[in-house]
């Protein structure tokens, strides 16, 4: 038995339930639905005091991976396209139909909250905001308890089957799960980057916004200012006219250790600051401000559980398909410079084809290193079954962007749609197997993939 703690005795049950999520993101909110929506009592635990992770903490926007590669083609249905439809109903979010010949699904981050908050009550799942986890508990092989942290104290949570989807692969790592962390080569994560909203943009002739990105990229030529790509950003997490989200901010560090991520919270919120000051300098360009910064700094790698079957980058660019499909991804391998690094303000990818032709894993490691990119046009690959399932540990379901895949393709399912797939996914065969009293890696797949085509999901 692996534990400091034997929560029976030494620390409160709060709730016993069928199936636990931990992490109420992109990956952990479909997951919680799905298993209430199996019948199976469920709890969602979330460290922040809203659902959505980094949809809503991140200001990440818009959801991307929802069609097959280059093209319009559906590969997200099911409770994400619900979701989507909803936020839309309401006018927060771009319409589905439309966004399947976009790149993406634009939404304003305060409509997702609500409409998470709808969908968990509509479902009966019982939640627990402003909780952080802090350890499993395995008996025999099996993680039976998950120990969690909250204004309430220290408590345990008993449940028979557990879904991660913390992001971070955190319940399987402490539950002592095989996982890896990073790139081979030296074990480097992409770099963190905090998205921020931006007020007046729709004030900006065209002739002004030149002007304003020429700045940029002579402040990243001269070594001012380190940015991913020079924009005034787009409708990600917000569909408002007068309004953008830029993506231009990276820090290169470890998500898994709290000193990183301090810092990366102070070094993107600062550079959020410098890049508006240098806006502001451009004639025309006074008018912009600044209506927040996210209360996460937005993360995009860290460990990756090592499970029954491991999706490469070989199956992404060849679009491998899989009789054990959970769900379906026609992102591509989309690496950020896991050293931060940038280049003229272009955005700078990890490839062969970096223009760094000095960069170690060019020289040392460019074996290493993706060539091609992209699925076959209209293409996707599939997400097995098996990708969900720890080899050695029992209970125990993973989501979202941790799920069993080497540093390349996770590049490509790290995007919330695939995210918001494999979360239902792993809701609905957690509910299933807890139904049954079996192992989750015991689910007939046949009869799972049967349970999410009849919602919708395509697999």
């Amino acid at each position: 038995m692996r534990s400091i703690i034997e929560p029976k005795r030494e620390l409160p049950v709060v709730a016993e339930v069928d199936v636990c999520v931990i992490g109420g993101g992109p990956a952990g909110l479909p997951a919680a639905i799905a298993a209430a929506r199996q019948g199976a009592s469920t709890l969602l635990v979330e460290m922040q005091g809203a659902l959505g992770g980094m949809a809503t903490s991140g200001f990440i926007g818009p959801i991307l991976g929802h069609t097959a590669s280059r093209s319009s083609i559906p590969v997200l249905g099911g409770i994400p396209e619900e979701m989507c439809r909803r936020m839309a109903d309401i006018g927060q979010a771009s319409d589905w139909e439309k966004s399947l010949e976009a790149w993406g699904v634009s939404f304003n981050a305060e409509g997702y909250k609500i409409i998470a908050d709808r969908m968990v009550r509509e479902a009966g799942i019982d939640v627990m905001l402003h909780t952080l986890f802090v350890d499993s508990v395995v008996e025999q092989d099996t993680m039976t308890h998950a120990i969690v942290e909250s204004k309430s104290g220290r408590q345990a949570i008993k449940a028979k089957v557990f879904v991660d989807a913390t992001g971070d692969a955190d319940l399987a790592f402490r539950a002592g799960a095989e996982c890896t962390k990073g790139r081979p080569a030296d074990g480097r994560m992409m770099a963190m980057g905090s998205m921020f909203r931006i007020g007046g943009v729709d004030t900006l002739t065209d002739e002004v916004k030149k002007a304003v990105i020429d700045k940029m990229r002579q402040a990243v030529a001269a070594g001012e200012l380190n940015l991913y790509g020079c924009s005034l950003g787009h409708r990600g997490s917000t569909i408002r006219d007068d309004e953008t989200t830029a993506n231009i901010t990276r820090f290169g560090g470890d998500c898994t250790n709290v000193a990183d991520l301090t810092e990366g919270e102070f070094t993107t919120r600062d550079l959020t600051w410098r890049v508006l000051d240098l806006w502001q300098t451009v004639p025309g360009a006074e008018g912009l401000y600044l209506i927040a910064t996210p209360p996460h700094v937005g993360l995009r790698e860290s460990r990756q559980l090592v499970g029954e079957y491991r999706i490469t980058g070989q199956d992404v660019v060849q679009a491998v398909k899989y009789d054990d499909s959970v769900a379906r991804c026609g992102y591509w391998i989309d690496i950020h410079c896991p050293l931060g690094l940038v280049e003229k303000g272009s955005v700078h990818l990890c490839s062969v084809n970096c223009s760094r032709k000095d960069c170690y894993m060019l020289t040392d490691y460019a074996d290493q290193l993706p060539d091609e990119l992209y699925p076959p046009d209209g293409e996707w690959f599939d997400i097995p079954y098996r990708t969900l399932v720890p080899k050695q540990i029992d209970g125990l379901l993973v989501s979202g962007r941790c799920i069993s895949a080497d540093y390349q393709a996770m590049s490509a399912m790290r995007v919330m749609g695939p995210c918001m797939a494999t979360g239902e996914a792993a809701g609905t065969a957690a509910g299933m197997a807890a139904n049954a009293c079996i192992r989750p890696r015991s689910v007939d797949v046949a009869e799972l993939r049967s349970s999410l085509e009849s919602t919708g999901a395509l697999v």
